[in-house]
């Protein structure tokens, strides 16, 4: 075994290792036995009309995903969904979000765009869920401030401060980046040993590629609006799931704990297990006050909702268009290491 890939197969397992650990934590640490009965007493309609929307969330993400890359050319529907759904299955089977890497050069392999934008366009993507989600949890803390924790109010408020502070910051940066490419990528590139300067500056190239469409202001509002309905969808999730175990939310509310979650996600387990149960159990315990054994059946059944029915349908695309998980490994290998950070 080489170095490389015994360094993968340690990451993997560490990976692993964590959503175990974290995971068996979170269960531990909760009373079971009234977790189980406040999952009895979920309503299963709204727990229905909850597993629409998450649905109805990627659906949309695709679509967001084709107007990104339309400079580049026009995937269709079928190909954007599939390979979506595919992409987000992958994460969940396989660890270090691989699906990341997946997505994008499956949707290059199905429809011919160059892996090198669809690939950018995922950087894109971040970039605008990261720049979405803060502002819908700075206005979140001002619209439900009657509904959160009072001891953690001033916390919040300093926190969304900070964040639409950041979120400025960050506008002026690839602004600026964009309107002096060439020239950062050579102050980048100089900044490297000399035998690594043309594949750092092919690197940060491809890394601007995908922040082009933000310099049309017609299509970056765009894409802002389908971002802002996204991620407004996602709210609306939680909302109606809410409902299902009989406690109210409201949208200001929702925005808060759905900050929360990404910074949960952000661990690196496979589907974010582990980190992702306990953001949302904090989000709702210490920020809304609602009890542990509520909020911890409700982190498993909005877990479930998240990753169950989009990994069914991921694994199926995928073997319609007859991959295996194992082929779809070797995608995100071929891409090199340098593909995973775009």
């Amino acid at each position: 075994m080489s170095g490389n890939a015994g360094r993968h197969v340690w990451k993997i397992a560490a990976s692993i290792a964590l959503a175990v650990v974290l995971f068996g934590v979170f269960l531990w640490t909760a009373p079971l036995g009234q977790v189980g009965q406040a999952l009895t007493k979920v309503k299963v309609g709204w727990l229905a009309a909850s597993l629409t929307v998450a649905l109805l969330t990627y659906a949309l993400r695709a679509l967001r995903w084709g107007l990104i890359l339309r400079p580049v050319g026009r995937a269709g529907t079928a190909n954007l969904l599939g390979c979506t759904a595919a992409g987000f299955a992958t994460s969940t089977v396989l660890p270090l979000r691989a699906g990341e890497i997946v997505r994008p050069l499956l949707l290059s392999a199905r429809t011919g765009m160059p892996a090198a934008a669809t690939l950018a366009s995922i950087l894109t993507e971040r970039l605008l869920d990261g720049a979405t989600v803060l502002l819908l949890f700075a206005a979140g803390v001002v619209f439900a401030r009657d509904g959160l924790n009072p001891k953690n109010l001033n916390m919040l408020r300093d926190a969304a401060v900070l964040t639409t502070a950041g979120l400025a910051a960050a506008v002026v940066l690839v602004w600026f980046l964009l309107r002096r490419r060439d020239a950062t990528v050579r102050r980048i590139a100089s900044w490297a040993p000399e035998r690594f300067r043309v594949r750092v500056a092919t690197f940060f190239r491809h890394v601007l590629d995908g922040l082009e469409v933000l310099r049309s202001p017609r299509r970056l509002a765009e894409i802002a609006i389908w971002s802002l309905g996204l991620w407004i969808a996602i709210g609306w999730q939680l909302v109606l799931l809410a409902r299902a175990f009989g406690f109210p939310m409201s949208f200001g509310e929702a925005f808060v704990v759905v900050a929360v979650s990404v910074i949960g996600l952000a661990v690196p387990a496979p589907a974010g297990v582990g980190g992702f149960h306990w953001a949302i159990r904090f989000g709702l315990t210490q920020l809304m006050s609602v009890g542990v054994p509520t909020a911890t059946a409700f982190a498993l059944v909005h877990h479930a909702i998240c990753f169950f029915p989009i990994t069914v349908l991921g694994l199926g695309y995928l073997g319609a268009v007859g991959l295996s998980v194992g082929r779809v490994r070797g995608l995100g290998a071929e891409a090199g290491p340098g593909a995973g950070t775009t």
